[in-house]
């Protein structure tokens, strides 16, 4: 057996088999050991003059020990994979239960949104009647028996209520606009702000004061050069001295009726233009027939004439 050289001299450790555990010999001794008494010896010295110590493993102990390490090593291993694993879990744990949180956060104000369409479609549909009666349309059928009832309400069956009451609303808005189209092409009130001076129907002549006419329209007394207004929607069909009507203005509204308006100082439209209820087509004068400032102001269907004061009360869109 050898040890090395150190630097404080003859110094280290050395390894060897031996017969006796206790016997250290100068020289090796070759001899013959059975196999399952083999041992390994471990001699430890620090220094040169320092007590050597020694000791002996039995073979079968020194493989049992690294089995052992072996098998704790694995285990480490095996326990710091599970806990890795462990780890991942709770991850995904902490992870899945914030999603949890979030979607609860995201169904509360879903169903809260929910809600608060039910209601909007609710007050819709109640509009939608209250429109409906005053179209004179039929009654709108309730939502509720387009849709079905029973069961808890679902997306789809409030797309459904939507897209019935927006038809509704729809067919509504079309008959309401239909009809806010006829009524201002009724004639509605008087052309200017004056006063009656003489009515529709039969009348002593103003010129002669003899003899007796049929008037076919009203006069209205104002100042001269006062506007006067269309009392409808309609189209300019003359705008032109007539006979006795002086500068007239005729418009065609609907349905046959038309209105006139003699006696101008001033015509402010021409033929084929369209005017509006309240847009201005001329001045108060005395033109044609006339004895002071006024305007001759008729109503005619299919140009029979009429008494414009079935007119006055008309209701205006």
């Amino acid at each position: 057996m050898k040890f090395k050289n150190g630097p404080y001299g003859n110094q280290g450790v050395a390894v060897g088999h031996s017969q006796h555990p206790h016997t250290l010999s100068s020289e090796p001794r070759r001899c013959k050991m059975s196999k399952d008494k083999r041992l390994y010896t471990f001699i430890i010295a620090t220094t040169s003059s320092s007590k050597v110590r020694r000791f002996s493993i039995h073979h079968k102990a020194l493989r049992l020990a690294g089995g052992a390490f072996l098998v704790m090593a694995l285990v480490i291993v095996f326990g710091l994979f599970r806990l890795t694993q462990h780890e991942a879990l709770n991850l995904k744990y902490l992870a899945a239960k914030s999603e949890n949180q979030k979607l609860k956060k995201e169904n509360h104000a879903y169903e809260n949104s929910y809600a608060k369409l039910r209601g909007q479609i609710s007050y819709i549909e109640d509009i939608s009647k209250e429109l409906s009666r005053q179209a004179r349309m039929e009654a709108a059928t309730e939502v509720d028996q387009q849709v079905g009832i029973g069961g808890p309400e679902t997306v789809i069956s409030m797309e459904k209520a939507a897209d019935s009451l927006e038809k509704k609303i729809r067919q509504v808005g079309d008959r309401l606009r239909g009809d806010l189209l006829r009524l201002a092409s009724i004639p509605s009130g008087i052309p200017i702000n004056g006063y009656i001076s003489d009515g529709y129907g039969i009348r002593r002549n103003p010129f002669s004061r003899e003899g007796r006419e049929f008037h076919e329209g009203l006069d209205i007394a104002a100042d001269f050069g006062t506007p006067v207004m269309a009392t409808a929607d309609g189209l300019v069909i003359w705008a032109a001295p007539h006979s006795g009507y002086g500068n007239a203005v005729v418009l065609y509204h609907s349905n046959g009726i038309t209105t006139r308006y003699g006696h101008l100082s001033k015509i402010s439209v021409e033929t084929g233009q369209r005017v509006r209820r309240g847009d201005q087509i001329g001045n108060v004068g005395s033109t044609g027939r006339s004895t002071g400032p006024h305007v001759h102001y008729e109503v005619r269907e299919n140009d029979q004439p009429v008494d414009p004061q079935r007119y006055m009360g008309q209701v205006r869109p």
